[in-house]
């Protein structure tokens, strides 16, 4: 199908940079991750499909993933038994941290920072600007993180720890046990290349993606992408009340 031989099926936040950045040095790359698709925005349109048309995910997955023998993280590995059935010779990986409380620190202060206790209005505004900024690729990528994990990520009601637990529980459930590594990244590189059938390389293992580094890399992408959205969000409104004030005078 896609040709895939490695699926990282561990949650963003749990070592998937880390272990992509291992699996390129190992000759498994380059891996397909989220930001690899936040980074190409001629492909957005294909998210909506994936969203709206779950008939066409066969297609769509292959014509994104064209070209990458492995893929880690959001988006994909929400469709990991689809891979898995697509590419019957591939591996899975499931990254895991030490604890779900520490995932969920790691989570809640990058990828998921509206789940923070916080004003509920204040969630919601941050919801519409977000869906306002982000009418695209992250839009539909969350509709489908919603709907596959049957909770919304950024709503602070949310237990993140419970749905890290659950998603965890149900991959090893799923997945021949033949099949699958479960991996803490601070294993290093022993356990990952026993499991892959290759040599242990003469280097460090990858530690990539700190959260202080997704700051400086993402957030800062993404809060200048939130405050362009709020003004045009302010012009918008600004513009109706002209509209409306002049048809009312």
């Amino acid at each position: 199908m896609t040709n895939l031989q490695v699926i990282g099926v561990g949650l963003g936040r749990s070592g998937t940079r880390s272990l992509q950045a291992a699996l390129e040095d190992l000759g498994f790359g380059p891996g397909y991750d989220m930001l690899r698709a936040f980074q190409n925005p001629g492909q957005y349109h294909l998210y909506r499909r994936l969203y709206q048309e779950p008939e066409s995910a066969e297609e769509v997955v292959r014509e994104i993933l064209q070209g990458f023998p492995s893929t880690l993280s959001y988006p994909f590995c929400m469709y990991y038994e689809e891979l898995m059935k697509w590419n019957p010779d591939a591996k899975l990986i499931l990254t895991v941290r030490d604890s779900p409380e520490t995932w969920v620190s790691s989570a809640q202060e990058t990828i998921f920072r509206s789940n923070r206790k916080q004003n509920w209005f204040l969630w919601k505004f941050n919801k519409l600007v977000f869906d306002y900024m982000m009418a695209s690729y992250v839009y539909w990528v969350t509709r489908i993180m919603i709907r596959v994990h049957g909770v919304d990520p950024n709503n602070p009601k949310t237990d993140l720890a419970q749905m890290y637990s659950d998603w965890n529980k149900r991959v090893i459930e799923t997945v021949p046990e033949e099949k699958l590594l479960i991996f803490n990244v601070k294993e290093g590189w022993k356990p990952l290349c026993e499991f892959l059938g290759v040599q242990v390389p003469n280097k460090p293992f990858p530690r990539v993606n700190s959260r202080e580094e997704w700051k400086r890399r993402v957030g800062a992408k993404v809060n200048s992408n939130i405050r362009h959205a709020v003004l045009k969000l302010i012009l918008f409104i600004v513009l109706l009340y002209c509209v409306y004030s002049f048809f009312m005078t």
